[in-house]
């Protein structure tokens, strides 16, 4: 009986250890919340998986058997509270899960290298080696707690579980089928191994951390080649709407020419009229070139070139499409920072231009825009709400996701501006619109 509690209470320490090693990398992402009903389960099932485990051996006896049973099953229910608080994260859960596994496998193999090395051969066979065995995984834990948190605190390349889903699922499952054929084969072993098992099991450990390199620097690589096509396809974008507006100009300068070389005529003929007596031909002669006066020129939405641009190009879209949009901008102040004109250039363009996609597959009379962008001396707001009756599928940043391949570079453009200048993102659909709101510090 003394026996069974002891064991319990090892492998119940073991299992919580396991459990607090895989709530690591989630950590910084959960909210206090999120945290504490983590843990509040965990320490509830604590002795509940204590009592479960002191029946089974009074019941089933402490041997090899029955203690790697233990070990074998013990751990999914504290796993199954982590996917429980920690939704829509599977890949991640099942690569940290399979990560832990491997260091399992290492404190596992450094005790029994520790027990077969300075124990007396007492403690090495048999039932007498499963107390000190437990007892020495939980001191390596200790020994090494620093290590593990950092390592485990880092462990979650981010860039490897984004865009192909048969490629992040892949390295998800990696550590975990690294050390499935191992741990199946030990199944019914015995506990006693020869130096050739514990020597395989640090080479498969070793594989595991260099494969485990070699994919972060691929994630790396992957990364940085999409954030550069990234790039240039805003830069592309933005030369886009430069040459839109500069063809703006030239047609306004072209439409200057002309009345400037029409109005010679014009004052000519007018005072033929006049001189003539032809009063009322005078009039209307007038009223048309009236007319052609007032043909809308450029709107002049802000003293920002750069900016100014990015709303004349992507409202005149609107327009073309027949889409009402709306668009008050005051960014006018004498202390605003020009800096950022550039990179506010593109999240304009971004945000409009997808705001005018999703108005094109609203029904007509049922499409409008609007656009609001402040600056008050201290931040930044920008608002762009649209028409939209599709639902409208949220990523786990609250972003809307692409669901058509080849979609989605706004967002992408909006996620790293708000990365870059720290900015706070809502984005909700709500009554029939979807409606985005940012604010940023201008300093």
């Amino acid at each position: 009986m003394v026996l069974a509690v002891g064991m319990a209470t090892g492998l119940t320490l073991i299992q919580t250890i396991g459990a607090y090693l895989r709530y690591l990398p989630f950590e910084d992402k959960l909210t206090m919340e999120e945290r504490t009903r983590l843990w509040k389960y965990i320490l509830l099932w604590m002795p509940v998986a204590f009592t479960i485990d002191v029946a089974y051996f009074c019941y089933a006896g402490v041997d090899v058997f029955t203690y790697k049973n233990v070990h074998y099953f013990g751990w999914i229910p504290f796993f199954t509270f982590s996917l429980i608080v920690i939704r829509n994260e599977g890949m991640r859960h099942l690569f940290v899960a399979g990560m832990q596994a491997i260091w399992f496998m290492l404190l596992q193999t450094m005790s029994g290298t520790l027990i077969l090395t300075i124990m007396p051969p007492f403690y090495g066979t048999g039932v007498n080696r499963l107390p000190v065995q437990t007892a020495f995984y939980i001191f390596f834990f200790l020994v090494l707690l620093p290590v593990e948190q950092r390592v485990f605190r880092k462990l979650l390349p981010s860039h490897m579980f984004t865009g192909n889903k048969l490629a992040g699922w892949s390295f998800a499952l990696l550590p975990l089928g690294l050390c499935a054929a191992p741990l199946i084969t030990l199944i019914e072993r015995p506990l006693m191994y020869t130096w050739t098992d514990r020597i395989a099991r640090f080479f498969l450990l070793l594989w595991g951390f260099l494969l485990y390199q070699y994919s972060l620097y691929a994630g790396r690589r992957s990364a940085k080649i999409r954030e550069d096509e990234h790039t240039n396809e805003l830069l592309a974008q933005q030369i886009n709407a430069m040459e839109a507006y500069m063809r703006l100009l030239q047609s306004r300068e072209e439409d200057v020419r002309r009345a400037r070389h029409d109005l010679r005529h014009f004052n000519r003929l007018l005072v033929t009229l006049i001189q003539s007596g032809e009063i009322d031909r005078a009039l209307d002669l007038i009223e048309v070139q009236d007319r052609d006066l007032l043909k809308k020129p450029i709107a002049a939405y802000c003293q920002s070139p750069i900016v100014n641009a990015a709303l004349t190009v992507y409202i005149q879209l609107a327009n073309q499409d027949k889409i009402p949009i709306s668009c008050n901008v005051n960014i006018d102040n004498p202390e605003r920072p020009t800096a950022g004109d550039n990179d506010l250039s593109i999240l304009l363009s971004n945000v409009i231009e997808n705001a005018v996609i999703a108005s094109r597959k609203q029904p007509e009379g049922q499409r409008e825009i609007g656009v609001s962008l402040v600056y008050d001396s201290l931040q930044y707001a920008l608002v762009v709400k649209n028409r939209c009756d599709t639902p409208i599928r949220f990523g786990s940043d609250g972003l809307p996701t692409a669901t058509e391949r080849g979609h989605g570079i706004g967002m992408i453009s909006l996620r790293n501006f708000s990365k870059k200048y720290d900015a706070e993102v809502f984005f909700e659909q709500r009554e029939g619109w979807a409606r985005l709101l940012m604010y940023w510090s201008g300093n």
